[in-house]
């Protein structure tokens, strides 16, 4: 019997497709169908060196009651001593950037979250910060202070992507760049009016060839509810898609994710994407999408396929709680090389 093989699709694409995603290009052309958004470009060097730093010094918060931490040798906290006792400790360090060498920005931002009623939702040119909402209170990119957007952005992985490698999935056969020239790249901050968006109504639409092959529930998780709504969703995306989003953006292929809050006759667009394996084709795969021909599908997790779809989002970027715990205590990381010692002469 002669086994067959999936043949592995490659995704050609075009600076060209990359840079008519990002927010300043598209966010215009579907103001009407998105969140208030603010849009500040370019930014400073600073600011980029401030946000790709291994650490960052937050500004002090208004609300701060804390008192200062005096500087001296009986203080846990101090970095430095008396000179004498550091003739022989020859360190160097990079110089820490502070929100004073952006201090116009610093001001700007802070201006833009009020004008936007106080609580917003950050990005750069493409990706949100999602994978570092562990870091803040609530679990949630929802940011209030200036320093709540500092904090996020510096903490993730999707930011550094951004900057660093704006173009990594473009092909450099396609005749309009490769994935190392960065021209045409001009960093841009997006601050969005925060919204309360229930997760079970965002979804993924996945256009090729402008035309829609694939809808995907975007949360992993399995809402009973959704099911007899479905039909109902198919047409308002489908509908959606064909009659504003196609003639509003004028690109053969991209990804779109679309929130439909009730009473579900409403469709808004969280973000676009470039059409490539960089995002996630959650309930597809990518070789499906692809190779889609016909009716395309609209999937959900429902009772037979939950144990095979969920999964915990971006947990990739997160760790176990007793690594984080141990990094601040010298004896607990101690021990824990211990344990993880013992562990290894078990297994050999």
């Amino acid at each position: 019997m002669k086994e067959e093989y999936s043949v592995f699709e490659k995704i050609k694409t075009k600076k060209s497709e990359v840079l008519a995603c990002e927010y300043s290009a598209w966010y215009p052309r579907l103001k009407k169908y998105t969140a208030s958004s603010i849009i500040i470009k370019p930014l400073p060097q600073t600011f980029l060196d401030y946000l790709s730093s291994d650490s960052i010094k937050l500004p002090p918060h208004p609300t701060d009651i804390m008192n200062e931490i005096v500087n001296n040798s009986d203080n846990d906290y101090s970095d430095w001593e008396d000179e004498d006792n550091n003739e022989d400790i020859l360190v160097s360090k990079p110089p820490i950037v502070t929100h004073e060498d952006f201090i116009e920005l610093h001001e700007t931002i802070q201006n833009n979250i009020g004008k936007l009623g106080g609580v917003v939702t950050p990005k750069l040119n493409w990706s949100a910060p999602k994978d570092a909402r562990w870091i803040m209170t609530g679990n949630s990119i929802r940011c209030e202070h200036v320093n709540d957007v500092y904090l996020l952005m510096n903490a993730s992985d999707h930011i550094v992507d951004d900057l660093e490698f704006p173009f990594n999935a473009v092909d450099s056969e396609e005749g309009d760049g490769n994935h190392t020239d960065t021209e045409g790249f001009i960093p841009e901050l997006v601050f969005r009016k925060w919204i309360d968006i229930n997760p079970a109504m965002e979804f993924r639409v996945f256009i090729k060839d402008r035309r829609i092959v694939g809808i995907s529930q975007r949360d992993l998780n399995h809402y009973m509810f959704l099911e007899a709504l479905q039909d109902d969703l198919h047409d308002k995306i489908d509908e959606f898609v064909n009659d504003i989003v196609l003639e509003a953006l004028d690109q053969d292929k991209y990804i779109l994710d679309v929130y439909l809050p009730k009473p579900f006759k409403k469709v808004y667009v969280i973000d676009v994407n470039a059409f490539t394996r960089k995002s996630d084709p959650l309930l597809f795969t990518w070789n499906e999408l692809l190779t889609q021909k016909g009716e395309y599908e609209f999937r959900l997790i429902n009772s037979t396929n939950i144990a095979r779809f969920s999964k915990k989002e971006y947990s990739e970027n997160q760790v176990p709680m007793d690594i984080i715990d141990a990094s601040m205590n010298t004896e607990a990381m101690v021990e824990l090389a211990r344990e993880w010692k013992k562990l290894q002469m078990k297994e050999n």
